[in-house]
């Protein structure tokens, strides 16, 4: 696993924004890059590789999720999942049932989704958190009925690392909501939980390529059940006829290939992960002034600290001097930073949703990079808590 231009990933800790592309993951499918002079859609020979590429990779991501394999609809990845999950059931006419439920933890690939749906006549209604990080059960349960069209809940919180009651949801909507559609957003979760999808009462799931060290451009929608969608992307007919447009044989092969591998490697990596992730915490709450968020229902892969009065963006470039990269809780813009509504709806003050950055691990970050890992952090601490 030598990481590429010298950049050494024991040290990188932002892997809930991207994870490196595994080089076995690269040598894997290398191969259909190599061979990859037809279209996938073609009927002559040269459109048959690619098109096996597709083929097996189908076969792989529905193995993987426990779905059909006629069910997993590729896409350039999960944002673009999301659109056609959300946007392609309201797209379709159901006048008695015109309500979408979403949680105030979503990534922004649902939460403006929503938004966007809102502004169409939707009727979109955002469900509380709870101080663990987890959606409200209690709101949930009075806002079920036939009127409710899709419910949204994402599986793993991408700044906060909890896991969402997702098993719970689906055993309300099947007793209270039996036709609405159950979303979930997997990005930071498929491959990396064991989480029973179909058992849940889940329809659709969004999932993307390079939260789990594949190329960076695929995805897919995979349906549980022939739930009707309407196309956002029209044209030649791909996918299905759900996602028109040539697909990248290279980057879905791979994408196959990462989930497969990751899945086995943090499978067999899980004490370790747990110690890891614990040491971490342990390790952050020696530090006075640090606020470090703990959860029952927080998975190994995600630190949330904050540093009072500090800025993240100051604490993300103190801690990048010396090595250590991780990425801010803050949804910023190029004007003035705005706090996370996820920190927020975890009962986060605005002050602390700006001083808080987020830690996530991938299967790089190993026991055995710890001490160094903690030595770079106090020398970046030593400047912090004198600003």
């Amino acid at each position: 696993m030598n990481p590429p231009h010298g950049m050494d990933f024991r040290l990188y800790l932002d892997n809930a924004a991207t994870t490196p592309l595994l080089p076995e993951v690269l040598a894997e499918s290398r191969r259909w890059l190599e061979t990859d002079g037809g279209n996938p859609s073609s009927l002559h020979a040269y459109g048959a590789p690619p098109r096996e590429a597709l083929g097996e990779a189908r076969r792989e991501i529905a193995r993987l999720a426990g779905a059909p394999p006629q069910g997993v609809v590729f896409t350039s990845g999960g944002t673009e999942s999301v659109n056609l999950a959300l946007r392609g059931v309201f797209a379709l006419p159901r006048p008695k049932a015109n309500r979408l439920l979403i949680s105030a933890l979503e990534h922004p690939a649902v939460a403006q989704t929503a938004a966007a749906l809102a502004r169409q006549g939707v009727q979109v209604e955002t469900l509380p958190a709870t101080p663990e990080g987890v959606v409200d059960l209690e709101a949930l349960a009075p806002r079920l009925g036939p009127d409710l069209r899709m419910v949204s809940v994402m599986a793993v919180n991408n700044e906060l690392g909890t896991r969402q009651p997702l098993e719970a949801i689906g055993r309300m909507l099947r007793n209270a909501a039996p036709k609405a559609v159950f979303h979930v957003d997997a990005v930071q979760a498929f491959a990396k939980v064991d989480i029973p999808w179909r058992e849940a009462g889940v329809g659709l799931l969004s999932v993307s390529a390079h939260k789990v060290h594949g190329a960076k451009g695929a995805g897919a929608l995979i349906r549980f059940q022939p739930i009707e969608l309407e196309p956002q992307l029209t044209g030649g007919g791909q996918e299905g006829g759900l996602r028109s447009g040539t697909e990248n044989p290279f980057a879905i092969a791979a994408f196959a290939a990462a989930a497969r591998r990751t899945q086995a490697v943090l499978a067999a990596q899980a004490d370790e992960r747990a110690q890891y992730h614990q040491r971490w915490l342990d390790f952050l709450e020696g530090f006075p002034r640090l606020q470090v968020f703990r959860s029952g229902a927080a998975l190994p892969y995600i630190v949330s600290v904050s540093l009072p009065g500090v800025p993240a963006e100051v604490i993300l470039h103190h801690l990048e001097q010396q090595g250590l990269i991780v990425s801010t809780g803050s949804a910023c813009s190029s004007a003035k930073p705005q706090p996370s509504p996820a920190l927020l709806a975890a009962g986060f003050t605005p002050q602390r949703a700006l001083s808080t950055v987020r830690l996530s691990f991938s299967l790089h970050n190993r026991l055995a990079d710890l001490d160094d890992c903690f030595q770079r952090w106090k020398l970046a601490m030593e400047k912090l808590v004198k600003l």
